[in-house]
């Protein structure tokens, strides 16, 4: 939730603030905010030494899956912010909204990714597997239908919505997952994705500077498009083996009953 807000009145609020004032001022702004925060965390939290905490891990271990869901964390962000990264010149240069819009359709991306965490939130324990798989295929389609938006800007609101709806969702799905398969302590598996986010932000980013030359903003979101579809394959695949595997399970476990009432048939 707290990066939802942040995208809510961190990234309307800097960009309004950068086309009044100057694109330096944001920055400092941000670093005068840190400070307090650092204060807080200095003084008040708790210290406490690592082996004198409870030691908590996933619920169901296991590496593969843990991995897959790590993967997806990098792809989808990575994805995405090729594209996000340039999304006032493409609202602006290709969508044809004014500059003075662009923080307003940011506020409505951030809005649209705080009623998403709120809605996705309350499903995350009933549906994890939907949790995480409708996200990322909405950002699919958010991605790959504002490369194709042109000069559409119906359209393109539209997509901004649902890119809104989905950035969110996708990392708290992400941070359950993790907790769940974790192969050894939760907290180094939320810490492996995080990193694992911020990795993604940062090739993302680079990915869309490199290729805003070659083959334009709208390239950059179609780029970001197929990396998250690439991301959403994966999860499918995942998802498609595990069933697999309960399937071979539930045909064993019906196999070791017949042959154990065969034999106390036998027995009797």
């Amino acid at each position: 939730m707290g990066g939802s807000l942040a995208l809510v009145l961190g990234v309307p609020g800097g960009t309004w603030l950068g086309q009044h004032a100057g694109w330096p001022v944001p920055f400092l702004v941000v670093g005068a905010l840190a400070i307090p925060s650092f204060i807080v965390i200095a003084t008040v939290l708790p210290t406490s030494r690592p082996e004198a905490g409870h030691a908590v891990r996933g619920v169901v271990p296991d590496t593969r899956r843990f991995a897959v869901v790590l993967t997806v964390t990098g792809l989808t962000v990575t994805g995405v912010f090729a594209g996000y990264t340039y999304i006032s010149t493409f609202v602006v240069d290709e969508a044809g909204f004014s500059e003075s819009s662009v923080s307003t359709l940011l506020l409505v991306l951030g809005i649209t990714g705080i009623v998403g965490v709120a809605v996705y939130g309350r499903l995350l324990d009933r549906f994890p597997r939907a949790t995480l798989t409708l996200p990322v295929t909405t950002q699919a389609v958010a991605l790959l239908g504002l490369s194709a938006a042109g000069e559409s800007q119906t359209l393109a609101v539209i997509m901004i919505v649902f890119l809104g709806a989905s950035l969110g969702p996708i990392f708290m799905a992400t941070q359950s997952q993790v907790m769940h398969f974790a192969p050894g302590r939760t907290e180094t598996a939320i810490a492996a994705n995080g990193a694992a986010y911020n990795l993604g932000v940062a090739a993302g980013a680079l990915a869309g500077s490199l290729l805003l030359p070659l083959i334009g903003v709208r390239g950059t979101f179609l780029v970001g498009g197929l990396m998250t579809a690439a991301a959403l394959l994966l999860l499918l695949e995942e998802q498609l083996l595990s069933l697999g595997r309960k399937e071979r399970c539930t045909d064993t476990l019906e196999k070791a009953q017949g042959r154990h009432e065969t034999d106390s048939l036998s027995q009797g």
